[in-house]
């Protein structure tokens, strides 16, 4: 019997390291058809940019809904969310996530009504990327002022989707809990005057970290856990919110504790559970 489980146990790692597999080349595949066929039928839909970046968004959220919902009927992994509702209607809201994983963005897009996102030079110029992130108006991150006035305008724009960001600017390595938080996202919050909503997100067994590749599977299939937090506003964290350095810092502070002690306290109940 012992021989038994071992087998199945290798079995079903195999598989879930081919499904893995096939489930990132369809990822690229579904980049290219969205970037060939759906971004330019979209473009000949109206000649309205707004509306052309409203259906591109669409697009690119329903295609992430239904990767992973893939991943999870192939038995890579599973998902949970508290707080969903808190998202439903969310518009012109800085919405802010910590970064544990490599598809942390596909499942926040997927499960978002309409969202803005922040993209870094190499997905702007990925092949497999570049067409979707384009023509769903998607915002260059050049780390430039130029970008921060960008993002601004972007939630200010009037029934604006609301905008994602990772305030980490890249994801945790396997083993850390949380990164320093890069400053933009408070400047950017400061700037707009909107609320900022959190969301803590957690994977159990650890996986597709920074620096882990993509075929370093665990031994099981991995749990996603997302949390989302009441809105917080920056006139309740700052008694000046005027732009400068000193109030940036003090506003970055105060979310990277938010995200630390939450994921500490969420932690400490997961292994309560456990026990």
């Amino acid at each position: 019997m012992l021989n038994i489980n071992k087998v199945k146990k290798k079995l079903n790692y195999a598989w879930r390291v081919g499904a893995t597999g096939f489930s990132f080349a369809s990822f690229g595949l579904g980049g290219i058809v969205i970037g060939g066929v759906v971004a330019p039928l979209v473009k000949v839909s109206t000649f309205d940019t707004r509306k052309r970046q409203d259906r591109a968004q669409k697009a690119i959220k329903y295609s992430f809904k239904g990767f992973t919902e893939m991943m999870v009927n192939l038995g890579i992994m599973t998902y949970e969310v508290e707080g969903l509702e808190k998202l439903a209607h969310s518009r012109q809201e800085l919405v802010i996530a910590n970064h544990p994983t490599l598809i942390d963005v596909v499942i926040l897009i997927g499960l978002m009504e309409k969202a803005n996102c922040i993209v870094k030079k190499a997905l702007w110029r990925n092949p497999f990327t570049l067409g979707p992130v384009r023509s769903a108006g998607y915002i260059l991150n050049e780390g430039s002022e130029q970008f921060i006035l960008d993002c601004v305008k972007k939630l200010q724009e009037k029934d604006a989707a609301s905008l994602l960001i990772f305030p980490e600017g890249t994801r945790t390595e396997k083993g850390a809990s949380l990164n320093e938080f890069q400053r933009g996202a408070s400047n950017i919050a400061i700037r707009a005057n909107v609320p900022i909503r959190p969301i803590l997100i957690e994977c159990t067994p650890s996986t597709l970290t920074k620096n882990e590749k993509w075929y370093h599977i665990p031994n099981e299939p991995f749990h996603i856990q997302i949390k989302v937090l009441d809105a917080v506003h920056v006139h309740d964290i700052l008694d000046d919110a005027a732009v400068n350095s000193k109030q940036v810092k003090q506003l970055n502070h105060f979310l990277h504790n938010l995200f630390n002690q939450a994921l500490i306290k969420q932690e400490l109940s997961t292994n309560e559970q456990s026990c």
